[in-house]
């Protein structure tokens, strides 16, 4: 059944409009009568029947009950900013892989320095969000510095684990943490071209952080948020 994102589907019209109406209307060829599962975001779904359209909006009516998706432990992936447009590739994939939030960092080897990128990143999700057939868009924070956020969730409460992927860790894998950690929220760091200093890496240490390998290659920051999400994903399979 197709799916659509919408603002709220609490009553029992549900008002569908702006690109996803452009989007159901033209890319999918909806038509009156057409049921589709509408989800708002946050886990909440129900059925839907269209039942009117004009040139900006279409109308529906909600024909189930609304269920609830219970959520288990939640994957926030914050990362140091790379250059160029490639933070739009990493939220792309990581919505993929099932992240419920990303957070956008700059760390002392953060080059790039985007500006009013939060729209488009947010857009990025929802439509990444509806192509893989999720029920939640993962948030987008705002920018901060890795001092700024270190401070933010600190201390880590005792079911929450905070990984980071540091080209000097030679020994720990992530199977080996996951395997004697248990169920736990996961925070996801990774580090900017160039990596992290060693300022940095003692702040990460003394915030609770426990530092992986992903292999004996340097990965680019992209092609290691996508690895170390996949292989959790493996792991909690």
């Amino acid at each position: 059944m197709k799916r659509v994102f919408v603002t709220d589907i609490t009553g029992d019209a549900i008002k569908i409009s702006g690109n996803d109406a452009h989007h159901l209307a033209r890319s999918l060829r909806a038509k009156r009568g057409d049921k589709l599962t509408a989800v708002d975001g946050t886990g909440n779904s129900a059925v839907i029947e269209l039942i009117d359209f004009d040139k900006t909006t279409i109308m529906a009516r909600r024909v189930s009950e609304i269920q609830k998706i219970i959520s288990g432990r939640k994957i926030i992936l914050a990362d140091c900013l790379p250059k160029q447009n490639r933070f739009d590739n990493i939220i792309e994939k990581a919505t993929e892989l099932g992240v419920d939030g990303i957070e956008p960092l700059i760390s002392e080897r953060t080059i790039a320095r985007p500006k009013d990128k939060l729209e488009r990143w947010r857009r990025i999700a929802k439509e990444s969000a509806e192509q893989c057939a999720r029920d939640t868009i993962p948030t987008i924070g705002d920018i901060r510095t890795l001092d700024d956020w270190l401070a933010e969730i600190s201390p880590l409460n005792s079911n929450t684990l905070l990984l980071f992927c540091w080209e000097c860790e030679r020994v720990t894998t992530v199977r080996e943490v996951l395997s004697t950690v248990g169920d736990k929220n996961i925070f996801v760091l990774i580090g900017p071209e160039g990596g992290f200093t060693e300022r940095e890496v003692l702040a990460i240490k003394s915030a609770g952080g426990i530092s992986v390998t992903l292999g004996k290659r340097v990965l680019k920051t992209d092609t290691a948020a996508i690895s170390v999400l996949a292989m959790i994903n493996y792991e909690r399979m």
